[in-house]
């Protein structure tokens, strides 16, 4: 894989790829969310945050995915990267089964691709200003596109106190690739559109990650 950052390309292969989920520092809202996705069929984690570890062959910085049907969706995530030791943040996407989410959370996720952008930050340029860095994303239905998810990574819990979680819990790994965790949905629903596409903003510094992908539907056996 490769990715780059305004002065180097760098050269990397993932050895480990893990999603964290329930990961917002505002326990009210992560109840909040936990009964907003039950009243979706999704299942309540058994606790917070959930760390769900997945192949990391599904992480690609394509600009097209496939899935079986139009029943999942994007969320857009901050991702921490280690690099031979160095950490940076990059931008992805969570995409899920929306249908195999109701009987399997990993399994829902271990069923799609999640792209990420291919421009990074290191992550020490930002540390001290997490809370100050916005994410957005939006999906394009039926030609229209739509505000999707809208914040800031202060909603979050910071990278070291997430990445320490990581490690009691035995999940770290060198080359290791963690979601950060996603934004409430603007509308409260899941969308399903035939593209994605997120940002994350350091104002401050007037730069931003641009993530976009299209969603291809591969052709189902069951409609034959």
């Amino acid at each position: 894989m490769q990715l780059f950052t305004w002065d180097a390309t760098i050269r990397w292969s993932p050895q480990r790829l893990v999603i964290a989920g329930y990961t917002a520092k505002d326990q009210a809202a992560v109840k909040q969310h936990i009964d907003e996705l039950r009243e979706l069929g999704v299942p309540a984690p058994r606790r917070v945050p959930m760390i769900y570890d997945v192949s990391p062959e599904l992480l690609q910085t394509a600009e097209e995915i496939t899935v079986v049907r139009n029943d999942s969706s994007g969320e857009a995530e901050a991702v921490l990267l280690d690099v031979d030791g160095r950490w940076y943040i990059g931008l992805g996407s969570d995409h899920t089964d929306r249908v195999l989410e109701a009987v399997s959370i990993q399994k829902s996720k271990q069923a799609c691709g999640k792209p990420i952008a291919k421009e990074v930050w290191l992550l020490d340029s930002i540390s001290d200003r997490w809370d100050e860095i916005e994410m957005r994303s939006w999906v394009t239905v039926d030609g229209e596109e739509r505000l999707y998810q809208s914040g800031k990574l202060g909603a979050f819990l910071n990278p070291d106190e997430l990445l320490a979680i990581v490690r009691e819990r035995g999940y770290a790994a060198p080359g290791i690739a963690l979601f950060c965790g996603t934004l409430p949905l603007v509308e409260g629903q899941f969308q399903f559109g035939e593209s994605f596409r997120a940002e994350l903003l350091d104002e401050r510094n007037n730069r931003s990650i641009q993530l976009s992908y299209q969603i291809k539907h591969l052709k189902d056996a069951e409609q034959d």
